[in-house]
């Protein structure tokens, strides 16, 4: 069964994480998201959302990960690099529909995004990497540097700080705050919207944009060290004893 579901709302592919509690990123979890935004290339525009009344993702599923030998770790972290490329040179538009939290992994991927709508309410956005003793990798930084900004992106990996959806729209982090209620619908008919733009021209405005960016990611990804430093001691201390800390409050 898909970790994903999928269905169309008015034309637009709604793509919805479906593993409770926290949406938390499994190998699964990638590659079904992956398959699911192959199936929707050849719409007119994608909205990634959340079976979550409270979150979006909180990331990476670390109880699965810690458990990883380096091969393993080493093919669950590309098919996530590879994801959030994905997404992000996506030909069609992407909207994501954030119900609440989006924390590291799970805010990257929506990062990805073209735009972001979030609900009111007290939902945060964070990049809580350097908090486990290891960098976000240098890849998927770029994803923030051109959303951002490189000193707004700097600040959010390098303070692990969550912000509120108000500071997060301030910073460009966030397009639209609407009634949770309303969210869904309104990231569909944002979709919409976008779909309806002359489609080889939104394309090529996207592709031109985001050259930079994909050149940077794509040589950062040869010869990031973020591995290494997720195998080294210190790092490893710091994601048991967060998993340890997980598993108590389960």
């Amino acid at each position: 069964m898909s970790l994903v579901r999928v269905e169309e709302r008015e034309a637009v592919s709604v793509l919805t994480l479906e593993r409770p509690p926290a949406n938390a990123f499994s190998l699964e979890l990638v590659e079904d998201l992956r398959q699911a935004m192959r199936l929707a290339g050849g719409g007119p525009a994608v909205v990634l959302a959340s079976s979550s009344a409270s979150l979006f993702s909180a990331g990476w599923d670390l109880k699965v990960l810690a458990t990883f030998d380096r091969p393993a770790m080493e093919i669950f972290f590309e098919a996530y690099c590879d994801l959030v490329r994905e997404i992000f040179v996506f030909g069609a538009p992407v909207v994501a529909a954030l119900p609440g939290h989006a924390i590291a992994g799970g805010l990257i991927v929506a990062a990805a995004a073209d735009e972001r709508i979030a609900a009111e309410g007290r939902g945060e956005m964070g990049l809580s990497e350097v908090l486990l003793g290891v960098p976000v990798p240098q890849c998927l930084l770029e994803i923030f540097r051109h959303a951002i900004g490189a000193r707004a992106m700097e600040r959010l990996a390098a303070t692990g700080e969550n912000l509120s959806m108000e500071k997060a729209r301030s910073i460009g982090l966030v397009d639209e705050i609407v009634p949770a209620g309303q969210l869904l619908a309104r990231a569909v008919a944002r979709a919409q919207k976008l779909a309806a733009l002359p489609q080889a021209a939104h394309a090529a405005i996207k592709r031109r944009s985001r050259a930079a960016a994909m050149a940077r990611f794509d040589q950062a990804r040869e010869r990031d060290p973020f591995l290494d430093v997720w195998f080294s001691k210190d790092a490893q201390e710091r994601v048991a004893a967060l998993v340890a800390r997980l598993s108590r409050k389960a």
